[in-house]
């Protein structure tokens, strides 16, 4: 019996392609969470609201794209030292992405008065109950969202398919 072999890096790139992201659900003792806006819009979709958050740097760890993201976008650290993983969700490509792991994480409370100092890539930031975010979310958005407050209420992950309980 004949086995062909072929070499890691030509086996590596027949893969599947895909990109890691993380983001952060924080809220405020009054049950608000905290939301940026987008001060540009990705090609075919509009500016929309987001936890903060973004595409994980090579070889990084989910969980700290997620403390990294939060920190270059709002200046908040986060209070505990280990950030529980809410959900993973995987999206399938679209518009020309490629597939995305999608992971979020816990930010727990901080207090209602802490500051937030926006980076270039949002213009403006708002807290607000999950009730008062529900019309501003994109269609898409509305069943992670719910996904994402559901597993912090009981404590349990999530996983998710293009942002629906699989």
């Amino acid at each position: 019996m004949t086995t062909l072999a072929m070499p890691p890096d030509e086996f590596a790139a027949t893969l599947p392609k895909h990109v890691v992201s993380a983001a952060v659900l924080l809220g405020d003792p009054t049950g608000r969470i905290l939301m940026l806006h987008q001060a540009h819009a990705y090609p075919g979709h509009p500016a929309w609201w987001q936890l903060p958050g973004g595409l994980a740097d090579d070889g990084e760890r989910p969980s700290g794209t997620a403390v990294r993201e939060l920190v270059e976008e709002t200046g908040i650290r986060p209070t505990r030292a280990v950030l529980p993983l809410l959900a993973v969700d995987h999206r399938a490509p679209v518009d020309g992405w490629p597939a995305v792991i999608d992971f979020c994480f816990d930010g727990g409370t901080v207090a209602a008065d802490t500051p937030v100092l926006l980076s270039a890539e949002h213009d403006a930031y708002a807290w607000r109950t999950p009730a008062q975010w529900a019309p501003c979310l994109q269609p898409e958005q509305r069943s992670w969202f719910a996904a994402l407050l559901r597993a912090r209420a009981v404590g349990v992950t999530r996983y998710l398919h293009d942002g629906r309980q699989a």
